[in-house]
């Protein structure tokens, strides 16, 4: 008679292959076990209207409101990947020159082809009168759109302007001029000079430049963040 035989007659179990068994069950179970009790508790603590700590009262953080002026080459459309973007910029752009014609936006409104070679090179008065009026007429316009109402400039939304930065700074500047003198018309005071005084005036600011060459379509990542931008 074996050993086992033995115990078995004696009315003893052999638990090895029992602990065998489990422990093959058990490394089942959590290797196919999905466990959702981490995930609900992260998403409990998120700033949104849904979790088991939700409130249906709770607001939604909202992001902060500002007109966005995007300048950029003429003729550059929507529906391009970043890739695209450089090769189109580079077969607009002459080796050592400027690109002198840009498209202006203010949210959704468009103010197509503005001649920069024509406003910093021209002798002739009465056409850089008429394109910087051009310019000036489509912001004041834009910019009336987004008008919130309360009496006080600084309550305004900001404006950002944003540059492509292998564009000339004039078109940015020309941008700047035309949003102050909307400014001007909608002031509740006359300005003196007086540095304090811009506390009371409606924040107008150029976006950051961006950081170079840590990528071969950078130009292009720029243009598709301008483009795209609301």
């Amino acid at each position: 008679m074996s050993h086992g035989d033995a115990d078995a007659a004696e009315g003893k179990l052999d638990l090895v292959p029992l602990i065998d068994t489990v422990m093959l069950l058990l490394l089942f179970f959590i290797m196919t076990s999905k466990f959702t009790t981490e995930e609900k508790a992260i998403s409990s603590l998120l700033p949104t209207d849904k979790g088991q700590l939700s409130n249906p009262q709770t607001k939604t953080v909202e992001e902060p409101k500002q007109v966005n002026i995007r300048i950029f080459p003429a003729g550059m459309e929507k529906g391009y990947q970043p890739s695209e973007y450089r090769d189109q910029l580079a077969k607009m752009r002459q080796p050592g020159q400027n690109i002198d014609f840009a498209d202006f936006y203010i949210g959704a409104n468009p103010l197509l082809k503005v001649d920069g070679k024509t406003l910093s090179r021209s002798r002739d008065a009465k056409a850089v009168s008429q394109a910087l009026d051009e310019v000036h007429g489509f912001v004041m316009k834009s910019l009336e759109t987004y008008e919130s109402g309360t009496g006080e400039r600084k309550d305004q939304h900001p404006v950002i302007i944003h540059c492509f930065s292998g564009m000339s700074w004039r078109f940015a500047l020309i941008a700047y001029d035309a949003v102050r003198a909307y400014e001007a018309t909608k002031a509740t005071f006359k300005f003196s000079g007086n540095p304090d005084e811009l506390a009371r005036m409606r924040e107008v600011t150029f976006a950051p430049p961006r950081i170079r060459n840590y990528s071969a379509n950078e130009l292009g990542n720029e243009l598709f963040e301008i483009i795209h931008m609301k």
